[in-house]
């Protein structure tokens, strides 16, 4: 029999929260954002420090979609470990889009102190955990090229590994600058200071596909609409629908994810990453385990918008903490995050190509927290002020 909780997200189950209203007349803007996740909030913040008139429109509430469904990973890089990504897309391209996210962290990590929210956004380092001895010497060329390149990184070997690590991990790459994430506290929390900042956002708002290019039209939605001179798609795993051009380099991906009850005690102090990334788990502040995984065991299935959940995908995860990492802690909640896979790997920024004004955020594979971030900003300076540089480091849409 499922549960109340198998749907709702570990990070969403606050029955506290009161949702804005939605939008209900006819706007002008300066800047039209769809999409009220990490990325279009950092988008319209930025907007508007920049002086211009944002409205943000979102489908459900704030951190709703994969900004609260997430691994609540705050990782430097993109998607692909740096030694794969300096040669995927060069090292000079691999080592620029790091040092951007590294800065991008540091900022987060002082923008979280700022508005309160420290707890929710800790700096706890993180731990890539090898399974296989072909995993282990990836993982030791991975910290290889993190020092060829200047950033840290170090070897822990299977004895300094948490306890809980070791049935399963032969070694470890560790990542100071890392960090955990409460990803609802902290984007309602960025909601709430983009808000200050001028930003006007509407909740329950969802915005029909595909979505408009300035010249075609105002953002239409049931209660009004909204005519800018810009309109920013920040979506990520419903990208590929609101915006029809961009479905041939992103896909919507589901990601199984689940809860347990708080363990008597704390067994592991960073979030940490298995299999290749496979598997995903972390132990909150208050002493949860929050896990995932398994989604090449989804296989086929796990390409889909859909939020609906595979309980084999679930129950395999739950054997996995019971068996390989010891944790026996009652599962209390389940849920689905869809999120957006770039073809190549590379996040998505910048305009829509043939349909001027129009903007899209998206594709971060897994790794939005940090990157959506990033992107958001960039797209705002990019709009703003005219600048590319910020964008260089992505893919266009």
């Amino acid at each position: 029999m499922p549960t109340p909780t198998d749907t709702v997200p570990l990070w969403l189950d606050d029955g506290a929260y009161a949702p804005r209203p939605p939008l209900a007349e006819d706007l002008r803007a300066d800047v039209c954002v769809v999409g009220g996740g990490v990325a279009g909030l950092a988008c319209a913040r930025r907007l508007a420090t920049h002086g211009l008139r944002a409205v943000v429109l979102e489908a459900r509430t704030v951190a709703g979609g994969a900004s609260g469904r997430n691994g609540g990973f705050l990782l430097a890089g993109a998607a692909a470990f740096h030694v794969d990504a300096r040669e995927r897309f060069g090292r000079d391209a691999a080592r620029s889009l790091y040092a951007r996210t590294l800065r991008a962290q540091d900022e987060v990590y002082a923008l979280a102190g700022e508005l309160g929210v420290a707890a929710a956004v800790r700096r706890t380092g993180s731990l890539r955990v090898a399974t296989s001895e072909d995993e282990a010497e990836h993982v030791r060329r991975h910290v290889a090229a993190l020092a060829e390149d200047g950033f840290p990184g170090e070897l822990v070997g299977p004895d300094d590994l948490p306890p809980v690590l070791r049935r399963s991990g032969l070694l470890a790459a560790h990542t100071a600058h890392d960090g955990a994430l409460q990803p609802a506290v902290w984007v309602r929390a960025l909601a709430r200071a983009a808000e200050a900042a001028g930003v006007r956002l509407f909740e329950g708002t969802p915005v029909p596909a595909p979505v408009p290019a300035p010249g075609e039209g105002p953002v239409a939605a049931a209660g009004g609409s909204v005519r800018a001179a810009h309109v920013v798609v920040a979506a990520d795993g419903a990208l590929p629908a609101l915006v029809p051009e961009v479905a041939g380099a992103v896909r919507a991906r589901r990601l199984h994810m689940l809860a347990t009850a708080p363990l008597p005690e704390r067994v592991l102090e960073q979030p940490s990453y298995l299999r290749y990334g496979h598997e995903y788990v972390q132990q909150t502040a208050d002493g949860r385990i929050a896990a995932g995984g398994f989604s090449d065991l989804d296989a086929g299935a796990s390409w889909t918008d859909r939020e609906a959940g595979a309980p084999a995908v679930w129950a395999r995860v739950e054997r996995w903490l019971r068996d390989d990492l010891g944790v026996a802690a009652p599962v209390t909640h389940r849920w689905v995050g869809v999120v957006g896979y770039a073809s190549d790997g590379l996040p998505r920024a910048g305009d829509v190509h043939g349909r001027p004004g129009l903007h899209a955020l998206g594709g971060y594979s897994g790794t939005g927290n940090l990157v959506g971030f990033l992107a958001g900003q960039a797209l705002a300076d990019r709009i703003a002020l005219g600048e590319h540089d910020g964008l260089s480091v992505f893919a266009s849409p």
